[in-house]
């Protein structure tokens, strides 16, 4: 019955998960009880896994899972106009079925896991979720005064978690795993503090933030494996190099 139910469950949590995200909009913006709902089911399908599989890392999943649930009910806050709405909704909901049915895939060593091969979809939608959540959490600063100490909590927070996700998939353990994604955090705040400050778009600070997370945890993901090379390192700079020009350039209309 649990394997029926965890075999389910990616294909109906994302459903639910859209449902609920339309719901916010029909009941006037209230948010608790949809995502309270969402947060339970999401937990009930890391918990049937780990009945099955009993393997502990499942709860750090579990807790990276949560940020991408966020994600959408903060990001959707943000939107304007039905049309963007809708296409959030579809895109989200496809990734995090993509998600839930690559975490199956992973526990249960299935022939489909080179298919959906876990560390690439995290270090992907690592990506995607902190943009989206960096992009909510400064525009709630600038535009309905939220505290800039509980932004920096809040995004130290989940760097922290996303990088020890996907250190961990890339079996990264223990105390390196806690000091990279430590640093990474620090790192993150602290270019934080300085884009708060400049006279750009909660986009384009959001997308700053991305690429330079993007930057470090590749970086620090290859160290860790022992193959980090200088050549490797100039490309990585090079890419962000030109991502990072090419948002300086195109600014105005972010």
């Amino acid at each position: 019955m649990i394997f029926i139910l965890v075999r389910i469950f990616p294909f109906l949590i994302p459903i639910l998960y859209g449902i609920l995200l339309k719901i916010i909009f029909v009941l006037n913006g209230q948010i608790v009880w949809p995502l309270v709902v969402i947060l339970i089911i999401n937990f009930l399908y890391f918990l049937f896994i780990f009945l099955k599989k009993s393997k502990g890392e499942i709860f750090i999943f579990l807790l990276h899972s949560s940020i991408l649930v966020l994600t959408g009910f903060s990001y959707i806050l943000i939107l304007n106009g039905e049309l963007f709405i809708n296409l959030f909704l579809v895109v989200w909901v496809l990734l995090y079925f993509l998600y839930l049915e690559s975490i199956f895939h992973h526990f249960y060593e299935t022939k489909k896991v080179l298919l959906l091969d876990l560390k690439n979809i995290i270090a992907y939608i690592n990506l995607i979720a902190l943009f989206f959540l960096s992009a909510s959490l400064i525009n709630f600063y600038i535009f309905i005064n939220f505290s800039i100490w509980l932004i920096f909590v809040l995004i130290a927070l989940i760097v922290f978690l996303l990088a020890i996700s996907q250190l961990r998939v890339n079996n990264i353990l223990g105390k390196k795993s806690l000091v990279y994604s430590l640093i990474l955090s620090l790192i993150i705040i602290e270019v934080l503090s300085a884009v708060l400050f400049l006279s750009v778009s909660f986009y384009v600070s959001a997308i700053m933030l991305t690429v330079l997370y993007y930057l470090l945890s590749s970086l620090l993901v290859l160290n860790a494996k022992g193959n980090l090379t200088k050549n490797i390192v100039w490309q990585y700079i090079g890419f962000s190099l030109i991502v990072i020009f090419i948002i300086a350039i195109t600014s105005q209309w972010l």
